[in-house]
């Protein structure tokens, strides 16, 4: 299975950088592969809503804004799986990962069908975190709306222990990487 991890923290190397490795490692024990692209050091646009990328009524898969979603439409519409992995802020995703979805509107959505989603997250609150049930009610929204398969999620506090110190967690993500 190709896969797509759109890592969404504007740090490279915290705890959702340590989470999603541990999640990868998973996958590629079983000889999955794909890329990972840091969304904060892409240069993506906001959408502007002008509709140039729906002339066809579908969505072209082409944006008039030039920027690195160009090379980010081929890679999601090859990939089988798409991993989501950033840090909750505000009881929500970063910018990084909003623009990335608002660019998606360029996509003719038949191109995501049967894809597989999964969502990892972490936050410095305690546990039950609101902005984590929020998250994965949203995301399990938008699978539902372009057919793709939400297959899991995996939510991380690391207010009180950074993910770099939480073996229980990481052996978790690698679990649930092994296990796609």
């Amino acid at each position: 299975m190709r896969y797509l991890a759109l890592f969404g923290s504007p740090r490279r190397t915290g705890n959702t950088a340590v989470a999603l490795s541990s999640f990868l490692d998973g996958l590629a024990s079983k000889g999955h592969e794909g890329e990972m692209v840091w969304l904060h050091g892409e240069k993506i646009a906001p959408c502007t809503s002008c509709n140039g990328c729906k002339k066809d009524g579908k969505g072209t898969g082409e944006c008039v804004i030039p920027d690195d979603m160009e090379k980010l439409y081929s890679l999601t519409t090859k990939a089988d799986l798409l991993i989501f992995a950033f840090p909750i802020y505000w009881w929500s995703m970063p910018a990084q990962v909003k623009l990335y979805l608002d660019r998606l509107y360029a996509l003719d959505y038949s191109a995501l069908q049967g894809k597989k989603l999964f969502l990892l997250m972490t936050y410095e609150g305690e546990d039950h975190n609101s902005g984590a049930e929020l998250l994965k009610s949203t995301f399990r929204c938008i699978c539902e709306y372009l057919e793709i398969d939400f297959i899991g999620s995996l939510g991380i506090s690391t207010g009180s222990l950074p993910a770099s110190e939480n073996a229980e967690a990481l052996e978790e993500a690698f679990t649930l990487g092994a296990s796609v």
